[in-house]
């Protein structure tokens, strides 16, 4: 089958598609199976790579995780020994490999290193995602023909996704340690079944997870509940920061290189002050920008579903959701924050 992006496959009923189908033929015939997520990883993605790494596992497969950037520290619950979730400098995977499945991007510029690493020791490359894809224009770049893009608009998360794709393929039952993935995956990337794309199959799917006796309140305090006393304090510090535009419709967060060092927190410790913004009544989309090097920044975009905001991430080389986006910008703060805001100010200023 051609792997050309051409044939990439964007759509509501990607499990009907022919395209999933050959991805499912490729799931059974390959025997050694590489698993890697986007850099900076989230619950979706390492609950996709948990999930995804055991079903192969207990199907009798060859199967490694690695990605471009270590386990977050509260999420070394999915593997509390560090036996498989590996990350730079961490094991190394095969020379050569049937299948690289790459979950939650579709933008190999979000694998660092990895993708110029990798890309050429996999026999088939597959994109398994639920974003937008992004054309080469926006990308800058060109998939190679042994890679293919699968993305499910209506899925809330890759947890989903995987659920159905374990469905069919029928290879081994859903265990607790597949059944730990998918709940992380699903929990997480709907914000605690709060977000607009929460589906009715990401409660089915809690609901079933939870009868396999995955554990909800411990699952929310090792993600939520595991922040140091400095993090706490750079939290009220930001709070105490919170800028707005004049009508109140857009609110941001600014947080620079030198403060997270004076807090020790990490790029994962800022994800969820993003999330305390949704609690302002009058603004309509939030934004969180971190400086990550000097001239580099990067802004994550939440809209309360008045505005789609995507397009705006992609036109700066970003992506995302309708409601939920992010872009990385080579700026200064300053020049960052007012490329962003002039956007948003005139998106809020359009009838919805």
């Amino acid at each position: 089958m051609d792997l050309s992006p051409k044939k990439q496959k964007q759509t509501l009923l990607l499990s009907k598609s022919k395209e999933f189908k050959f991805f499912k033929k490729l799931i059974q015939q390959s025997k050694k199976i590489l698993v890697s997520t986007h850099m900076l990883p989230d619950g979706d993605g390492l609950g996709a790579e948990v999930a995804l790494y055991h079903y192969l596992k207990n199907s009798k497969k060859s199967c490694r995780v690695y990605n471009p950037d270590p386990l977050p520290d509260r999420y070394v619950f999915l593997d509390t020994q560090n036996k498989f979730l590996y990350g730079p400098k961490q094991a190394k995977p095969w020379n050569q490999f049937d299948l690289w499945v790459i979950v939650d991007t579709n933008d190999p510029r979000r694998l660092g290193p990895l993708w110029s690493e990798l890309s050429l020791k996999a026999k088939k490359i597959v994109f398994l995602d639920h974003h937008p894809v992004l054309n080469d224009k926006q990308l800058n770049f060109s998939y190679p023909p042994h890679a293919m893009v699968l993305t499910d608009l209506a899925s809330s998360s890759i947890g989903e996704l995987l659920y159905h794709l374990f469905s069919e393929l029928k290879l081994t039952s859903i265990q607790k340690d597949i059944a730990l993935g998918l709940y992380v995956s699903v929990m997480t990337d709907t914000n605690s079944f709060r977000y607009a794309r929460t589906t009715p199959m990401a409660h089915q799917i809690a609901g079933e997870m939870i009868e396999l006796n995955v554990n909800p309140e411990e699952i929310y305090q090792s993600i939520f509940s595991s922040k140091q006393l400095s993090h706490i304090k750079l939290l009220g510090h930001m709070l105490q920061n919170v800028k707005t535009t004049p009508d109140g419709k857009t609110a941001w967060l600014e947080v620079s290189l030198e403060l997270m060092k004076k807090h020790k927190a990490s790029a994962d410790d800022t994800l969820s002050f993003l999330n305390l913004l949704l609690l302002v009544k009058e603004a309509e989309i939030i934004c969180l920008f971190r400086e990550e090097t000097a001239n580099q920044i990067r802004v994550s975009i939440r809209s309360k579903g008045k505005h789609v905001i995507n397009k705006i991430a992609a036109e700066l080389g970003g992506g995302g959701h309708d409601y939920s986006a992010g872009a990385s910008l080579k700026s200064s703060m300053d020049d960052a924050v007012n490329a962003i805001i002039k956007r948003l100010n005139a998106l809020t200023k359009t009838r919805p």
